[in-house]
């Protein structure tokens, strides 16, 4: 909980930095998609601590939303996988994905992201 905190205030100065409050940039943009999918993570209790990264994961909605803002910086990667064929977009050590067929070779329209937080084990125990 204490990483949220720390990525909301982040969160925060980004957004009161940028000039121009009118006018939403692209990074403004993908930012606020990534608060939507922590506070959905957090809400929906899909978050992964091993003791050195905090994964918050968000789905449907919110997930298609960071996705498509992704797209105009971060070009998507084909991935085959034993769960389907995904569009994938990497920034940083997070991850959105675009699941387009399942495992069975159906089409398919299902959205994901991972967002990793690094902690080290500073924060641990």
């Amino acid at each position: 909980m204490r990483g949220f905190g720390m990525v909301s205030c982040i969160l925060f100065a980004a957004f009161a930095a940028t000039p121009g409050a009118a006018q939403i940039n692209a990074r403004a943009s993908t930012l606020a998609g990534v608060s939507d999918c922590l506070t959905e993570a957090i809400a929906a209790n899909a978050v992964d601590d091993d003791g050195i990264v905090v994964i918050f994961s968000c789905n449907a909605a919110k997930a298609r939303t960071l996705y498509n803002f992704l797209g105009k910086r971060v070009r998507a990667e084909m991935v085959d996988d034993h769960d389907g064929k995904f569009e994938n977009r990497a920034f940083g050590n997070s991850v959105c994905y675009h699941r387009i067929e399942d495992e069975g070779g159906n089409p398919a329209d299902e959205f994901r992201c991972d967002l990793v937080m690094a902690i080290g084990e500073a924060l641990g125990e």
